[in-house]
């Protein structure tokens, strides 16, 4: 492959796997825009159209072989694993996006979803993405994009990522079924409006220690002139509110809820929260915890009760957060401290 094309792939390859980077870690904390979820599928399937190109690439390279050069060697390793976690982050999307076999993979003793197995590998990559950026840089000049047959490449590519974005789409739909309706994210309802009849996800260190509703209680510290602590009748005291909300796990699966309970913006208002207070910090036990700025917390809501039920162990009781405008693992379960946090 002539130097030009050589630089003109990997360039894009390289472009491509970056916005497939930052759209998945975006996707990972907020469930809101939806066009970012589809920026990321177009650009997939550009990426798919360009892999055959690289394996070309690649077997040269390979056909070098190993030398007596060390950092050389375990680069060529390093790209190697780079290259087949990339072919098994796409297979493990287009598993779950066209709802092929089970809903759980078990690759020895650890069964997730295909999404999760995707979210995973794809965090693992990341060091082994950066390490061949290093030492593979493509060096691109400006010729290598300004020809126009390379300008034909990229209105090729492009209108090839849509057309395979759009095919793909239509295939899901065709597949998916009634039971398994998708949600943009690309995750399945799961028991919306049944209450406490929804899936649970925890960390593995989470949900061990149940709390004791007669010795638990919230403390509101930090940047407030009225710190507070509250027990559990305190806290079932105040004027509850209600709020539909969706809880989107980045496990693959959506359920949408009727959440009871007191909005933390009117806890922090009989805390007084100070003037030069920026965020909060929302904190379970076992170190669990999620961060927000003062302006997303007016959004919260403190959950005592999904549906007609109150909260059971493993979904978050006494409280957890509902917090609409986040993936699910920032909804803190078993919360016991609120810390504002100040300049």
């Amino acid at each position: 492959m002539k130097g030009t094309n050589l630089r003109f792939v990997n360039t894009l390859i390289m472009s491509i796997f970056t916005i497939l980077g930052l759209t998945g870690l975006y996707g990972l904390v907020w469930p809101f825009p939806s066009f970012i979820y589809d920026i990321h599928r177009i650009f997939s399937w550009a990426f798919i159209v360009l892999i055959p190109w690289k394996i070309m690439i690649s077997i040269t390279s390979i056909k070098r072989g190993l030398d007596r050069r060390i950092d050389r060697n375990v680069i060529v390793i390093i790209s190697i694993i780079f290259g087949i976690a990339t072919l098994l982050l796409l297979a493990f999307g287009l598993i779950w996006k066209w709802n092929i076999g089970e809903y759980y993979l078990w690759i020895g003793n650890y069964g997730f979803t295909a999404i999760g197995w995707h979210w995973g590998v794809a965090i693992g990559t990341i060091p082994f993405f950066l390490i061949h950026l290093w030492r593979r840089w493509p060096r691109p000049k400006r010729r290598d994009f300004t020809e126009r047959r390379q300008a034909l490449k990229l209105l090729g590519l492009g209108a090839a990522g849509l057309i395979g974005w759009s095919i793909s789409e239509s295939v899901a739909k065709f597949l998916q079924g009634e039971e398994n309706s998708r949600r943009f994210t690309g995750s399945r309802e799961r028991g919306s409006f049944t209450g406490l009849d929804f899936p649970v996800t925890s960390g593995s260190d989470q949900g061990k220690i149940k709390l004791d509703p007669e010795i638990w209680n919230l403390q509101i510290t930090g940047a407030v002139n009225k710190p507070l602590t509250l027990t559990y009748q305190d806290l079932l005291s105040v004027s509850t509110s209600e709020l539909v909300a969706t809880l989107d796990c980045t496990g693959g699966w959506y359920t949408t809820q009727i959440w009871r309970g007191p909005f933390l913006i009117s806890l922090l208002n009989h805390a007084e929260v100070q003037s030069q207070a920026l965020g909060i910090v929302l904190r379970g036990v076992l170190d669990y915890s999620a961060q927000y700025t003062f302006d997303q917390a007016k959004e919260i809501l403190l959950a005592t009760s999904v549906g007609d039920q109150i909260l059971n162990h493993v979904h978050g009781f006494p409280l957890r957060a509902v917090v609409p405008s986040r993936r699910g693992w920032h909804w803190v379960k078993w919360m016991t401290e609120i810390e504002v946090i100040a300049i």
